[in-house]
């Protein structure tokens, strides 16, 4: 289907309105198509697509903030209890905490073909909502552990039922926005990442001190953690709309409106059908293995830091407690990394591929300089400093999601693009941990080091992605001709809305 519209002869010819539509006669078209056809794109003014716009921010944002700052803090919560004498209470020895960390994502990777398989064919906002609930039933189930068993069970568990939140996401917010506000709405619920962690460190630190119970202090963790899980889970269940054509937030015009805004970025809104010759065009696509090897090495560098980051900084002569509050600037650096440049994307736009490099320099700089002062008697707070400055990599993490969510076109393409991503992402932050081995304890040199070559291997991966997005972009524009009028835009806003992908939709360009 692809090599038949891709063989186009150039210059590109656009069919007429009624020619498009007679040609995909018969094919199944997304949700919201009968919305997309009541009304011209030029029919509702920018300050009406604007109103609409801020009527689905004040409705959507705040729980899908919510959700994802809890799926954050719920992964990593073992990070903090491990500060209040998790593995002994467990009789962890050895490398069984790391197993028991790794776990997770050994979980969360099983699931993921099954996870983006029924994200295309069933109801995003559902399933997204009875995930949290059992997440969260599984984060109170860390009460009752006694032993390893079964805390590689829960674990495991939790990775299943947290492996469709991420796919989820890029998902649900691809339906709702356009492709510029997507990414400032990626990173405002990304960022909740490092907001949560603030917020959860400072509540852990209190929940610490917490003794004379029947309860130890790390289960206090997820007591507090799962109970708004469960909560979030229901707030999910019964408040969010699936799509915007069946947003009853919205009047039936405002509904064409945002279908109408939706549309314009040539992905349509949500089919259900599952098409197989897009997963070759998955493979196919130079897109997704320059994507891999980004998330591939910057991930494991993840895996490792987000287990063992408390005992690095530890590591350096601080106590429990006082790790704990010095971490939290690392999570200011993270969310705040975020929210700078989900705004410069905004205002400026293309730098999503900037997104994902840029920040890396300041965490090869913190990794180098942590390696550079080992055994040197450098002050500890000037080493603190530079490791702070490495987690400004976590910004890359939602502009990869925001490559992907912008940039692949067809439902079942993203799906399997996605599917790819997220097993990459799995199996490193499963082989993360090991990076840190119990005999390199407290200073962790060989981790530190591998580290720092892999944020540079990401680096070259992220600039030869944009190469080749704007080589592309200029190829299309030589052979079809710039997409520059209504015209051309309808016809591959129609073709979205039929579930063409990149390489099918001559109108589709790239956004960098």
């Amino acid at each position: 289907m692809s090599d038949t519209i891709q063989a186009a002869p150039a210059p590109r010819e656009h069919m007429a309105t009624s020619d498009a539509e007679a040609a995909l006669k018969g094919q199944k078209a997304d949700e919201g198509y009968e919305l997309f056809q009541e009304a011209n794109p030029e029919a509702f003014t920018p300050e009406q697509g604007e109103a609409v716009r801020r009527k689905i921010d004040l409705h959507l944002l705040p729980l899908m903030c919510f959700l994802y700052g809890l799926n954050y803090v719920d992964k990593v919560a073992m990070g903090w209890a491990v500060l209040f004498n998790f593995r002994g209470d467990l009789g962890l020895v050895g490398t069984e905490y790391s197993w028991a960390s790794s776990t997770f994502y050994f979980g969360y990777l099983a699931s993921q073909p099954f996870a983006n398989y029924i994200l295309q064919r069933y109801k995003t906002a559902k399933i997204l909502s009875w995930s949290v609930i059992c997440w969260g039933v599984l984060m109170l189930g860390h009460l009752g552990l006694k032993n390893f068993a079964g805390l590689m069970v829960i674990r495991f568990l939790l990775g299943v039922a947290e492996s469709v939140v991420t796919p989820g996401f890029v998902m649900y917010t691809s339906m709702f926005y356009t492709r510029r506000e997507q990414v400032m709405r990626t990173m405002l619920w990304a960022a909740m990442q490092g907001l949560f962690s603030i917020v959860s460190s400072l509540l852990s630190f209190g929940l610490g001190h917490i003794t004379n119970t029947a309860l130890k202090p790390w289960m206090y963790i997820f007591l507090v953690l799962g109970l708004l899980s469960v909560i979030c889970g229901f707030l999910w269940l019964f408040f969010m709309p699936e799509t915007p054509n069946k947003a009853k937030f919205l009047s039936h015009e405002e509904q064409v409106i945002a279908v109408q805004r939706v549309a314009s970025n040539m992905m349509g809104i949500k089919g259900y059908e599952w098409k197989g010759y897009q997963v070759w065009h998955a493979v196919r696509d130079p897109k997704t293995w320059f994507i891999l090897s980004f998330v591939l090495f910057t991930q494991l560098p993840n895996g490792g830091l987000t287990s063992f980051g408390s005992l690095v900084i530890s590591g350096f002569g601080f106590d429990a407690f006082k790790t704990l509050l010095i971490g939290l600037p690392s999570s200011v650096v993270s969310a705040g990394s975020m929210v700078v440049w989900g705004f410069f994307s905004l205002k400026y736009g293309n730098l999503r591929t900037l997104g994902m490099t840029v920040p890396l320099l300041p965490a090869i700089a913190g990794i180098a300089a942590v390696y550079a002062t080992q055994n040197t008697g450098a002050n500890k707070y000037g080493r603190v400093f530079a490791y702070w400055l490495i987690n400004s990599y976590a910004v890359t993490w939602p502009f990869v999601l925001t490559i992907v969510g912008q940039n692949v076109a067809g439902h079942t393409k993203r799906a399997v693009t996605n599917t790819m991503l997220l097993v990459i992402f799995g199996a490193a932050n499963i082989a993360g941990p090991f990076l840190f081995r119990d005999q390199d304890a407290p200073k962790y040199v060989l981790a530190i080091t591998t580290i720092l070559v892999f944020f540079c291997i990401a680096l070259l991966s992220g600039i030869l992605l944009r190469v080749y997005m704007v080589v592309e972009n200029k190829r299309r524009d030589r052979r079809y001709g710039p997409v520059d009028n209504l015209e051309e835009k309808l016809d591959g806003m129609r073709l979205g809305m039929h579930d063409k992908t990149d390489l099918e939709n001559p109108d589709f360009r790239y956004v960098l």
